[in-house]
Parts: structure tokens; sequence; C-alpha cells
């Protein structure tokens, strides 16, 4: 492909990728619609929306492996067309069955999809290209992981209460044909031939890590902070870490054959690897919970609707395209440097607005929690984009496509324990003071802001952590006057 050719996949894939990570949160903003319209309770709530995250999780490392070998645009073509389906089944649902079982398809196509975005990236570009093509997915990646909700406020408000949720899901319809049909005209339809040892699938270890995967999310996605929350749930636990350590036995076994295991060995004793893994789960887990306690603050404390909550919540999405871009240019001079300003820049953001809605008026409050996201989003921006560039800087092209469904499984396991503990947190405080939602003042509310600001702050500390840790390696191991390239040297540390 030429480079114009080139570039044009890449706004395709990162596209895809984005209106994916879309997909997980604008849904959310429907839940109490989808309560009212075909008169479910909070469990089934619960499902609908464990059936998506669950879903992606379990199919991301296995058609991970399978578009390294070869298969990636025939892959790209089943996803999209399992995502219109879902997405049109979801949006015509009767009844909660249909929802759900549309939902689960809905996450099935998303994990087939999302690890072969990346993986065409991978595919197609490689030295400083590689950085810079990485930097517009990553503009892309933190505007659609921002305005997820604000995109599902303003549906179920053209839509209408009732059956504004069903416009999220159709909506999803026509940008699946035309991605379809941009797949088609600019994606690269062959990769690079892959050895026999290769081309190994390994089902074996494809089911245990989907079993352990499975156990792991089921307690941390059915957590909502409410009083019907079952303790029971953590028992999943238990069988969760037996399914783990057959996994680990099985894939040593493995590899012991001469083949090559479902997780590649080589990949997770890269430092750089590691280390990015760790700052995507931890960030992605602390960004998003508070997130997700900020508009119920706006919703049950402020008396915001959702649409004017998440418009609330949008100069986040506009700084964090900003910021993202930003980053992106100057992520391979200065590395984790732009990672950690990008950390304490949003923490500001999160500060000033917890101190406003806890010692302003309702008006003042709102004016300067808007204000104040414009730095939330800024620093959430100039963390995700860099992020990914350094995630994937010491990866091999072929294992471009396992390497991303990796990370976007742990991210996807972060995320769920952010959300399970910010909300848990959250919730907690409300049903101590006031015994239900109803009944909790603003006082309460601002309290349960707190709980929940407080709970994500241990995520946000890993996130410190992991980058500095990166950070202190990569001054190390490179003479002073050198940029932080890593594109070009190959697993320095390893």
């Amino acid at each position: 492909m030429d480079d114009r050719s080139r570039w044009r996949a890449l706004y395709v894939a990162s596209i895809l990728s984005g209106v994916l990570l879309v997909g997980i949160s604008d849904a959310n903003v429907a839940l109490p619609a989808i309560a009212r319209s075909l008169h479910v309770g909070p469990t089934s709530l619960q499902l609908i929306s464990a059936g998506y995250v669950v879903a992606f999780g379990l199919t991301l490392v296995p058609f991970g492996r399978l578009g390294d070998q070869g298969r990636r645009h025939r892959l790209i073509r089943v996803g999209l067309l399992l995502y219109i389906a879902s997405s049109l089944a979801c949006g015509l649902a009767a009844d909660l069955r249909t929802l759900i079982a549309g939902r689960v398809l809905l996450g099935v196509a998303a994990g087939i999809l999302m690890p072969q975005t990346i993986g065409v990236i991978q595919q197609l570009f490689g030295g400083a290209d590689r950085g810079r093509a990485f930097g517009a997915y990553g503009v892309m990646t933190a505007v659609a992981t921002a305005s997820g909700p604000g995109i599902g406020g303003l549906l179920m408000t053209v839509g209408g209460a009732d059956q504004g949720w069903r416009w999220i899901f159709l909506m999803n319809v026509p940008v699946g044909v035309a991605l379809f049909a941009a797949g088609a005209r600019h994606l690269p339809r062959t990769q690079p031939v892959m050895t026999t040892i290769t081309r190994s699938f390994d089902p074996i270890g494809a089911v245990l890590l989907g079993v352990t995967v499975l156990l792991v999310l089921f307690p941390l996605v059915l957590t909502t902070g409410l009083p019907g929350d079952s303790a029971a749930r953590w028992s999943a636990l238990v069988p969760a870490s037996v399914f783990a350590v057959l996994f680990l036995r099985w894939e040593r076994r493995y590899l012991g054959r001469g083949l090559l295991p479902l997780l590649d060995g080589e990949l997770l004793r890269t430092r750089s690897y590691r280390n990015a893994l760790l700052v995507a789960a931890s960030w992605l887990a602390a960004g998003p919970g508070v997130g997700l306690v900020m508009m119920l603050y706006l919703q049950l404390a402020l008396g915001l609707s959702p649409f004017l909550a998440a418009l609330v919540l949008l100069p986040s999405s506009a700084a964090s395209a900003f910021g993202a871009r930003w980053a992106a240019r100057r992520v391979l001079r200065w590395g984790r440097v732009i990672t950690l300003t990008g950390l304490f820049t949003s923490a500001a953001g999160i500060l000033v607005s917890v101190l406003a809605v806890n010692l302003l008026a309702q008006r003042p409050a709102i004016a300067v929690v808007t204000v104040a996201q414009i730095l939330n989003g800024l620093g959430s921006g100039m963390v995700i984009s860099p992020n990914h560039v350094l995630l994937l800087s010491d990866v091999p092209a072929e294992k471009g496509s396992l390497a991303a469904s990796i990370g976007h499984l742990t991210q996807r396991i972060g995320n769920s324990l952010g959300i399970a503990a910010t909300s848990a947190a959250f919730y907690a405080v409300v049903y101590g003071h006031a015994g239900e939602l109803t009944n909790a003042g603003r006082s309460t509310y601002d309290s349960a802001l707190v709980a929940g600001v407080v709970a994500a702050g241990l995520f946000f500390a890993l996130a410190v952590w992991a980058t500095v840790t990166d950070l202190v390696r990569t001054r190390l191991y490179r003479t002073p006057s050198e940029p932080i390239d890593r594109t070009t040297k190959a697993g320095a540390r390893t």
C-alpha cells in the first residue's frame, strides 16, 4: 500500500475502534429507560450490562491470535456483520431475553474486531511512522472513551424517555454498514505469511483462559454498591484462581511440545509492554470510575437530566482529543514524562470538581465543574494516547493483534474493577446515611462523591507507580541526548 492508502486504512481502523469503545459506556446511560420500557429490575439490568463486557473479554485473546494467523481481513468482515445484526436485535428487542442475547452477541463482535484494528496498524507502520500512527489512533480512543456517556445522553434525549434507548443500538446499524464498506475498500486484504508454529491455535488454552476471565469478571460486573448485591458473588474468585493455575500449567506444557501457546511469554517478559499494561488497566479503572460517580452526582444531587449531565462533562471529550494529539507528537522524545504530566493534570481537574461541588452553591458548582473538565480531559488524552504508542513499541508486527487483545483484556478487567469499587463506595455512603436514594440530601451525596473519588485514587496511585517505574527504566537505558524512540530498539531491557 502506498503512503496515502496506509493512512486511510489507519483512519478506518481508528474509527472502528472508537465506535467499539463508545459502545461500552453509551448504553449504560439508557439502563433506567430500559427498566421502564421492559419492566425489569436491577438484576436484569446488571445482566444487560454484564453480557457485553464479559463476552467482549472472553473473545479478545482467541480472536487476537486468529487475527495474527492471516485471517484479519476475514475477521473484520465477520465481526462487522455480527455487529450490525446484534445491534439491530438490541434496538428492536421486545423482551429482556432478546436484549440480553443481543448484548452478548454485540460483545462477541467487539471482541472479534478490537484486536484486528491494532493489528492493521502494527502491520502497516513501522519505526517513527508507527509512533505517529498510534498517536492518531490514541486521539480517537481518548475521544471515544470520554464521549460515550454524552453520545448516549444525546440519543436518549432525541429518541424520548421511553424509546430513546433503542436509538442507541439502532444508530450502530448505519455506522456498521458504513464501516463495512470503508473496510472493504481501504483495509489491507493480505498479511505477512506466518510459520507453522505461529499458526498453532491452542484451543484448550483458549477454553481455560475463557473460563478464568468469566469467573474474574462475574463478581466485578455484578457489583453496583446497591443493597441487593450478594456477597456470594465473590466466591467465583476461588474457582477463578484454580482455572488460572490450570491455564498456566497447560501453557507451559503446550510450549514444551514446540507449539506457540495462547499467551506469548516473550510479550509478557517485555518490560515496556508489562508496564504499559499496568498503566492502562489502572488508569481505566480510575478515570471512568470517577466519571461514573460524577454522572450520578450531577443527576441525583444537583437534579440534572442525563443529557444536561452529559453536557457538563462534554468539555472533557474535546480537551481529551487535543491532549491526545499534542502528546502523540511528542511521545517519542519525552516518553513517560508526558504520561506522568497527564495523570496529575487529570487529577487536578478532578480535585477542583470535588471541591467545587462540596463548597459552592449549585449553579456556580456546575460552572466550575464544567471548566474543570477541560483539565480532566486534557490529562486523560495525555495518558491514553502515549500509552498506545509505548505499549506496542517493542512488539513485533506479526504479534500485533495478540498483544492488543491482551492489552484490551487487562483494560476491561481494570475498568470493571474500577467501576465496581467506585460505585460501591458511592452507594455505600448514600445507603449508610439515608437508607434510600430518594431520602438522601446534598450533603450525603457530597460525602458519597468523595468516597467514590478516594476509591478511584487507589488505582490512580497504581498508575503513577507504574509510570514512574517505566520512566526510571527508560532513563537508565539511554544516553542523555538520545530521544525516547523505542520503536527503533526492540526490547532493550528484555
